[in-house]
């Protein structure tokens, strides 16, 4: 069976600030959170939905680029509204991101909690390090996601 809250951390190692994701849950992935289980992945649409059939409650973690100041958090509750349409092009990965809520939602497989959050990127160049910005903002991020699990485990 599996755990009812997956947290899944969308991006590529080797491209800059767009490995937050990964980061981000090799960092979640050492407190042993659980009934909690917590993975990377390219983004890619149908298997985004394969992965949270069944379960409670998904996070999903990825790096963004737009207009706001590198490191900045964006939060969206995925079964409030959808990802906005500026905001599919901020991430590397956000067109797949969408597709897959959106068919999820036609399709009646969102699970009962969804949630985004997009971390805003400085550098995604060729290299396996996170600016300083990603860096900066890699706790803030890890506390903010951590405590949303717990705030839905007490629910």
């Amino acid at each position: 069976m599996n755990p009812k809250t997956l947290i899944i951390g969308i991006g590529n190692r080797f491209r800059g600030d767009d490995a937050l994701g990964c980061v981000l849950v090799d960092n979640i992935q050492t407190l042993c959170l659980p009934d909690v289980e917590v993975i990377t992945h390219s983004g890619e649409p149908a298997s985004l939905i394969d992965l949270w059939q069944s379960r409670k409650n998904v996070f999903l973690v990825d790096a963004v680029s737009s207009c706001a100041e590198p490191g900045t958090i964006h939060y969206i509750d995925l079964q409030e509204q959808g990802l906005p349409d500026n905001f599919r092009s901020y991430s590397t990965h956000a067109f797949g991101i969408a597709e897959a809520v959106e068919l999820a939602r036609a399709l009646n497989k969102l699970p009962p909690k969804i949630v985004f959050y997009g971390i805003e990127g400085k550098s995604f160049a060729a290299t396996e390090t996170l600016s300083p910005e990603m860096m900066a903002a890699l706790e803030d991020i890890k506390t903010l996601v951590v405590h949303n699990i717990k705030d839905t485990s007490n629910a």
